[in-house]
This record gives structure tokens, C-alpha cells and sequence, in this order.
């Protein structure tokens, strides 16, 4: 397994041609970026061993390359791939994929993700493209992590060639737990909250944990200024005795941050500014749920909230 999500979209699709240039063929032309009319890259000939050495595509393959920063995406999420929709990712790509057909220039064609693919997924997607543009489903091919993960045990030299780090070496972490918490929260959360007087908080002083956890004080102050006001209505939500429940999954929360993540990356990273921003954008870009609009405003206000109560980061 390796940290595909940790990469960029121009490096994901290096490592796709170096894929395509094993199991194609040394032919495989990448495209450079920039309006590309639905190609990432192409291969004309006759294919090395895909989909297999006995019946080999041949003539043009066009290739695409679609990469996700989320963990645990699949292939089936509403925004991808939705076969009532016209507006997903993979409406537009069949649009283009059927004026090359039309036009003569594509006989093939593969769709790469870092996505999680069903079996039963695999089929409908592959129809849902035949329907749209007359290709044949035996010239679709559709192809997730598995697929990735599968190749990349073959061909072991690919990794290093694009520097696809490994995923036990980089600090990952689940966001399930806070999201929980948050999906519940947001569902009494009320935009306009009132500052409170806080009662005795036997904790570290806010002004005192920036300074231990090198936090900069222009950072700390635009935090306190947009999120201080709803640390009391959290407190209040999460010392609920109905929400006994949520409270332990907010236990988990902090931990696996705390253990998973924020300690592995002060030893890299000097400001706790960094740290912050990092955390936030980990869990937005990792869940569906938490990269909702009003979500993401939560996410920050509860990281902020994990801050300021000594949950997460040093404290005396």
C-alpha cells in the first residue's frame, strides 16, 4: 500500500505512464498539462499483456489519470461517478472520451484512480461509458487502488522512480470518530454564539500553550478571534449526559491525532501553525462528510476546541 493521496496530480500521472509503459507498452506518450481534450496519455500499437498476452488491445489506447487527495474514496461517490447525473467527474470525461471514438482516435480506453473499485461497481461503470459513446465494454477498462497495488508488487522499480512513499512511513490518520462527533454537533450547531464566562478550566492558559507549542501569535490570534466563542457551547454539547457516546468517540478522536499524527509531525514541522492547518485539511480532504461546506468550518472550530482544551498539542 502506498500514500497515493500524498501525491499530485502531475506525479500520479507519471506513475500511471510508468504503469502503461510496462503492461502497454514502451510506446506510452504522455501529454503535457493543459487542455488536453480527455487524453492523459495514449498508446498506438499492439499492447505488451493488457488485458491479456492472448488477446492484446490494439491500435490506440487513451489513458486517463484521475487522482483524489481523500483516503477511502471509491469509484461510486455522487461527485465521481452517478449514472443520474450530468455534472460528476465521469459525465464530463465521457463527453470527451466519445468525440475521440467518433472521431476515430481512441480504440481503447482506461480510467486510473486511487479510488476503491467494487466488482459490482467495475460493470456498471464500464456500461454506463459503453452507453454514452458506443465503445465496446471489452475496450473500457476501469481501474482502482487494487489495480495500483497489484502492479506496483510487480514492478517494483515504479515506486522509487516517482517517489511513492510507502503508507507506513508517512503519519495517517482516520477521521471516523470526529466525524461522528461532528455530524451530531453540526446538527445543533447554531452560527451566531455568544461568548460565556468560562468556569475554573484546570488546564494550561491559552497565551501559555501557544508559547510551548511555538504557535505564532498572529496564527493564535486569528484562531481565538474566529473560534473562541463556541468553546463554551462545545464544552456544553460534549458534557451532555445524552451524549455519553459521542464522548467516548471524541476520546478516540483526540488519541489518534494526538498519538497518530500531531507528536510524528512536531519532530518535522517548527510552528504549531503548520500543525494546525495540516491536521484540518487531512480530515477534509479525507472524508466526504467533513468536506461539506458548513463542515469544514466545524472541523476547524473542533480541531480549535481539541487546541484550546489540551486535548492535542504540549501542555504543562
Amino acid at each position: 500500500m502506498y500514500q497515493y493521496q500524498d501525491m499530485s496530480p502531475s506525479e500520479f500521472e507519471k506513475l500511471i505512464i510508468a504503469i502503461c509503459k510496462e503492461i502497454l507498452g514502451e510506446g506510452t506518450q504522455g501529454f503535457a498539462s493543459g487542455p488536453d481534450g480527455g487524453r492523459d496519455a495514449k498508446f498506438n500499437g499492439i499492447a505488451n499483456l493488457y488485458p491479456s498476452t492472448r488477446k492484446p488491445w490494439e491500435n490506440t489506447t487513451i489513458i486517463q489519470a484521475k487522482h483524489t487527495i481523500g483516503i477511502n474514496k471509491d469509484f461510486s461517490e455522487v461527485n465521481f461517478y452517478s449514472a443520474t447525473s450530468n455534472t460528476n467527474t465521469l459525465a464530463t470525461e465521457v463527453k470527451k472520451i466519445k468525440t475521440l471514438f467518433k472521431s476515430g482516435e481512441l480504440n481503447n480506453y482506461m480510467l486510473f484512480s486511487n479510488r476503491k473499485l467494487t466488482g459490482n461497481k467495475e460493470p456498471e461503470i464500464k456500461q454506463y461509458i459503453s452507453d454514452r459513446t458506443g465503445l465496446n465494454t471489452v475496450n473500457i477498462a476501469i481501474l482502482g487502488i487494487d489495480d495500483l497495488n497489484a502492479w506496483l508488487s510487480r514492478y517494483s522499480y515504479i515506486p522509487n522512480m516517482v517517489n511513492l512513499i510507502p503508507l507506513t512511513k508517512s503519519p495517517t490518520i482516520r477521521p471516523d470518530e470526529l466525524r461522528e462527533v461532528i455530524v451530531h454537533f453540526s446538527n445543533t450547531f447554531e452560527d451566531a454564539v455568544s461568548s460565556h464566562d468560562f468556569g475554573p478550566v484546570d488546564r494550561t492558559t491559552y497565551e501559555e500553550k501557544n508559547k510551548i507549542n511555538n504557535m505564532s501569535s498572529e496564527f493564535s490570534k486569528e484562531l481565538e478571534k474566529n473560534y473562541m466563542s463556541y468553546v463554551y457551547y462545545i464544552q456544553e454539547f460534549l458534557s451532555d449526559p445524552q451524549n455519553t457516546e459521542l464522548q467516548d468517540s471524541y476520546q478516540n478522536a483526540i488519541e489518534e491525532f494526538q498519538l497518530r499524527f500531531i507528536l510524528p509531525r512536531k519532530r518535522e514541522l517548527e510552528y504549531f501553525d503548520d500543525i494546525f492547518n495540516e491536521l484540518v485539511e487531512r480530515l477534509i480532504n479525507t472524508d466526504y462528510t467533513l468536506s461539506q461546506s458548513k463542515n469544514v468550518r466545524l472541523t476547524r472550530i473542533m480541531v480549535f476546541y481539541m487546541y484550546w482544551n489540551c486535548d492535542i498539542g504540549s501542555s504543562q
